[in-house]
């Protein structure tokens, strides 16, 4: 079992409109589409799948079907999805088109969004994924920003897909960085050892390089608190009966 990271590119809304500022659309032309996505496994290569990967991008060049089974498949796979923004945008989008191109709903899977993770633990001056990255040191968004990008891309300009894709692989590139900086801050983060097996291991990351760190008590039960020395996050087991665990734990 491995997370899924992946990153969306998709194009505007193309409408008439009487004014330029806060006005209403009069008459949409065409609703938006997926024009790219990225994704890695974690701790795996980056990979991007594009419209232009397909043979009939030249004769419908605004049809996301195949690009939206590609996107199916995966999710359908995956047990733990990660994206920035995920709730409110990737996996909205990733539904809609689903419903569009009568795909069904995938395989449920649980949802990891560091947006929403870097909002409720942290107080930053933006949570967008180009500044957490930057306040971290993990790297910034690539010069050549979609808002620069997708009107060439809709046109078939081939160098403009180019940048496109480098630009949406670097996203995702970004995402696993971040996503391991923030991952002992989860408190909710979906139980690995359980989907795993590994009913010792790190809820968290699977790792078995775990310390047993004293003791937490509540008013019906007492725990052992346990910090995983790989990905530096907290858990606790209950104690059936109170019975020293070894400080060291498979390190």
């Amino acid at each position: 079992m491995k997370p899924l990271l992946f990153d969306l590119e998709i194009t505007p809304t193309l409408g008439w409109t009487y004014g330029r500022y806060d006005t209403n659309v009069i008459r949409v032309e065409r609703e938006p589409y997926i024009m790219c996505f990225s994704y890695k496994w974690l701790g795996e290569s980056v990979k991007c799948v594009a419209q232009t990967d397909f043979k009939d991008y030249k004769k419908n060049p605004h049809d996301d079907l195949e690009v939206t089974k590609k996107l199916w498949e995966l999710l359908n796979e995956a047990e733990i999805v990660i994206a920035h923004n995920a709730v409110g945008f990737d996996n909205k989008v990733a539904n809609e088109r689903f419903l569009v191109h009568r795909l069904g709903p995938p395989s449920p899977f649980k949802t990891i969004d560091t947006l929403q993770v870097a909002r409720r633990y942290f107080k930053n001056g933006s949570n967008s994924l180009d500044n957490l990255c930057s306040k971290l040191e993990l790297g910034s968004k690539s010069e050549d920003k979609h808002s620069n990008l997708w009107r060439d891309c809709i046109d078939g300009d081939t160098n403009a897909w180019k940048k496109m894709i480098r630009y949406c692989k670097n996203d995702t590139l970004l995402l696993e960085k971040l996503y391991k900086e923030l991952t002992p801050y989860i408190k909710n983060h979906p139980n690995v050892a359980n989907l795993t097996g590994k009913t010792e291991a790190c809820p968290k990351c699977g790792s078995y390089e775990v310390q047993y760190r004293g003791y937490e008590h509540s008013s019906v039960a007492t725990y052992h608190k346990i910090q995983c020395q790989s990905c530096g996050g907290w858990s606790r087991e209950r104690m059936a009966e109170k019975v020293d665990k070894p400080y060291y734990v498979n390190c």
